[in-house]
């Protein structure tokens, strides 16, 4: 009997025992906010970093992914200029392969092996080259109002402002654990709150995910997923901090049969070159849609290498674009679609279910079209019908 109530007991006492654990692991566990703070913490004692890193991006107009190795080290330079070593891995765009930037944090070099070609130059006359630039400009804005709304007193001085701050205009949340190359990963997730974010902003929705380093949140990776200008991501595979870096790194040597370009003998376009530039008109006719989803609000026209691109805004941070030009940019998906008349000809409909987002493509002749977002099939091919 005695050795039965014993055994309770022991069997009581462990069950506490694992129950005040899970208590106190559960409590000491980093919130999203920990997590934030630790990692400009962090960032504040890098000194130097070595890392590769892919990085990818597909957003309407362009679509790339590479692997880059970088070498670091701050405070390099007269005026507080980084050293830096970048080096092109992998590319799509084989031309880039080997691509090599060097700075010493006063002078740098951009080495193309595909063309040998090296554009270089001294940091102080490019800063010299851009003031003389700048002064000869005509802006919008009293720069004196730019310094009323700026509040030195305001600014954050300490990690824990900075993510306060942060906080006023995003949600953070914790989303799991991951691996990233050698790393161990905390995810944390980046929400806007609609209400705090500037229009164009709130348009195009999306969040962010960071991927920061178990242990000391150094930050790993970054990704901006679920918006209507596309998406990208960019993760180290590899990281190192404050190891030291040998300074040999950090200088170039300019190929024998090179060709030299001094970055200050560049003829730079004048703005108003670039505003007539922008402002072009369409070689073709440019149809408007007489019937669009409710609420819907035309935000931003642009020239997308030749393509017109209306973007619309719609409740709730959604919006769609519809697109149409004489172009060689491909902004249809390899895979996937369904085959559609749209408007008396051939198209492809490509729908995501899951995020909810359409893009629908035909060609009327010489012209493309494109129409996508946040939409259903049905009510894209609503739109492309009622072009005219």
């Amino acid at each position: 009997m005695n050795s039965r109530k014993r055994f309770l007991s022991i069997l009581l006492a462990l069950v506490v025992l694992a129950g005040t654990a899970v208590a106190i692991g559960a409590f000491v566990i980093p919130t999203a906010e920990d997590l934030l703070v630790q990692s400009l913490e962090t960032s504040q004692t890098i000194t130097d970093g070595h890392a590769i890193v892919e990085v990818s991006l597909d957003i309407p107009d362009n679509a790339m992914s590479g692997t880059v190795e970088a070498w670091g080290r701050l405070d390099a330079g007269p005026n507080g200029e980084p050293a830096f070593r970048v080096e092109v891995l992998t590319a799509e765009e084989a031309d880039l392969i080997g691509t090599i930037a060097v700075s010493d944090g006063t002078q740098f070099w951009v080495w193309n092996p595909a063309e040998n070609v090296v554009l270089t130059g001294q940091f102080e006359e490019l800063y010299a080259r851009i003031a003389e630039e700048m002064a000869g400009q005509e802006f919008d804005h009293d720069m004196d109002d730019f310094e009323g709304e700026f509040d030195e007193e305001a600014m954050p001085e300490t990690s824990e402002e900075a993510v306060a701050k942060l906080l006023e205009y995003f949600t953070a949340e914790r989303a799991g654990s991951d691996v990233i190359g050698n790393s161990n990963v905390n995810t944390v997730r980046l929400i806007p709150i609609p209400e705090q974010m500037p229009e164009e902003v709130r348009a195009a929705g999306g969040l962010l995910n960071v991927w920061l380093r178990d242990g000391d949140s150094a930050p790993v990776g970054v990704e901006y997923v679920g918006g209507a200008i596309g998406s990208g991501v960019a993760r180290a595979t590899f990281l190192e901090l404050n190891q030291g870096i040998d300074d040999a790194v950090f200088t170039f040597t300019i190929p024998e049969g090179a060709t030299v370009i001094d970055a200050a003998d560049i003829e730079l376009p004048e703005m108003d070159e670039l505003e007539e530039a922008a402002a072009v008109e369409p070689d073709f006719d440019l149809l408007s849609p007489t019937s669009l989803p409710d609420e819907a609000t035309l935000r931003e026209t642009t020239n997308v290498r030749g393509a017109i691109v209306e973007r619309y805004g719609l409740p709730n941070g959604r919006s769609f674009t519809i697109a149409q030009g004489r172009t060689d940019v491909n902004l249809t998906p390899d895979e996937g679609g369904e085959s559609v008349t749209v408007r008396g000809v051939a198209g492809m409909l490509y729908t995501d279910e899951a995020d909810g987002r359409t893009l629908l493509n035909w060609s009327e002749g010489e012209i493309q079209y494109w129409i996508g977002g946040d939409l259903t099939g049905e009510e894209a091919l609503a739109i492309a019908e009622s072009l005219q």
